[in-house]
């Protein structure tokens, strides 16, 4: 694969904004309608053009309206520097667009991703008919829109070091699955970095079916850098597209953003961008055939993420077996970083053949052991990840952990532990999908 990433793309916004959001109310209001219809994305797109015509515009949802004044106000590009002769007002607005790993080639070599922009939601949808219930495309449906020409010009593939690291570990978890056969009720669970998540999930995309769920929009000084798991899906979108093709059904590989939840004080030049997920239900799991899950964060950690908690308990509790482990747990032998290259090592489980080898042993043992048989314990720094089982914990709730469909309402866009405010996004209400 080609990447770049010393390239930095960058655009500054030169209008004024003192930190007042008038919009934000109407940004509050416009997610609650949203939610409370149960929007389809044909709904959704609709839903804005009637904010445009109202007066509002885009800028309603405070999220694409500077991408789309970009060619007003100049564009540096892939090959700028700080210390380019182009103004940089960057002192004053500190979260510049930026795309570092820019790239003008997609994974399979080509401009392809060129043609997919327009129609990006559609072409990376799932390819069973049965997942696209729990199918979130938000953000890729920032490039359907007419007024987003401006944001199709802009924006560029990215191709970092740390996003082919989680394509060659997800490359070494599917190599688990494949040495086993890849088993029809298991779905996996990526919760990494929006950039990373897509590449391990892209890796993991011969044998699964991803199933992408972000459900923000990009904004130049948002909380969450989504504009950089936007350009990274550009990427590999040519790839996932023909993996498609490839004989169903297949299971699940439901990728997230882990940068969602990103700590955020309420701050006049942030906007917060954040959200939660929608997880299917134990029933909808259960239509697809699904009883176990694995839980893959991009950095190794003791539980799921916050907004995952009550989901967990309330699947674990129906029955369905969830196990954690984390893309950092695959490793080059002698802990090396090196990526990409011909030479390079492949990312095994712990680092090495045996404990690589021993994987089921660990997190789904097929049988009893045999009485009298030696069985390894885990290394001390991944037992108690394959001891791990959901359980009701504390959140940034501040309160009692919900339980699947409790959160609708629970979280005010001006609760005051999470500094909501300048848009609700996380604060809007859901229920877990399928239900």
């Amino acid at each position: 694969m080609n990447k770049n990433d010393d390239s930095d793309g960058r655009f500054h916004r030169s209008s004024r904004d003192d930190g007042h959001d008038p919009h934000a109310a109407n940004s509050v209001a416009w997610w609650r309608e949203a939610t409370a219809s149960a929007l389809d994305p044909v709904y959704r797109m609709a839903l804005l053009r009637r904010f445009s015509l109202l007066g509002f515009g885009l800028g309603t949802l405070g999220c694409t309206e500077i991408m789309w004044q970009a060619n007003a106000h100049g564009q540096q590009g892939p090959g700028a520097t700080e210390g380019s002769d182009q103004e940089d007002d960057s002192s004053e607005y500190p979260h510049p667009w930026y795309f570092p790993g820019a790239i003008e080639t997609d994974a399979r070599g080509y401009a392809r991703w060129m043609t997919m922009l327009p129609q990006l939601a559609a072409r990376l949808a799932p390819a069973q008919d049965a997942l696209l219930p729990f199918y979130r495309p938000t953000l890729f449906q920032t490039l359907m829109l007419e007024q987003g020409r401006d944001l199709r010009a802009l924006i560029t593939p990215i191709y970092t070091s740390d996003m082919c690291r989680a394509y060659s570990r997800g490359r070494g978890l599917l190599s688990l699955f494949v040495r086993r056969g890849v088993p029809a009720d298991t779905a996996i669970i990526i919760d990494a970095p929006g950039p990373e998540a897509i590449a391990a999930g892209a890796a993991l995309a011969e044998r699964f079916d991803p199933v992408f769920i972000f459900d923000n929009w990009p904004h130049l000084r948002g909380v969450v850098p989504s504009h950089l798991t936007l350009a990274a899906a550009l990427y590999f979108a040519p790839l996932l597209e023909d993996l498609k093709t490839r004989p169903a059904p297949r299971p699940p590989v439901i990728v997230l953003d882990s940068n969602r939840l990103a700590p955020y004080i309420d701050a006049a030049g942030d906007f917060d961008n954040r959200y939660m997920v929608e997880l299917p239900d134990a029933q909808a799991f259960a239509r697809l055939g699904i009883r176990r899950l694995f839980y893959v964060s991009g950095r190794a950690r003791g539980t799921e993420l916050d907004d995952l908690n009550g989901d967990f308990v309330a699947l674990a509790s129906a029955g369905i077996d969830i196990r954690l482990l984390a893309l950092d747990d695959f490793r080059q032998a002698g802990n090396e970083q090196a990526c990409g290259g011909q030479d390079a090592q492949p990312f095994l489980f712990g680092g090495d053949e045996e404990t690589d080898q021993l994987f089921w042993n660990w997190y789904a043992p097929l049988s009893p052991p045999i009485s009298g048989s030696f069985i390894v314990a885990p290394p001390p720094w991944l037992g108690p990840r394959t001891h791990y089982r959901p359980s009701r914990r504390p959140t940034f709730l501040g309160g009692p952990t919900p339980v699947a469909g409790g959160h609708g309402g629970s979280l005010s866009p001006y609760h005051g532990g999470l500094g909501g405010g300048r848009s609700g996004s996380l604060g809007r209400s859901h229920s877990p999908s399928g239900s």
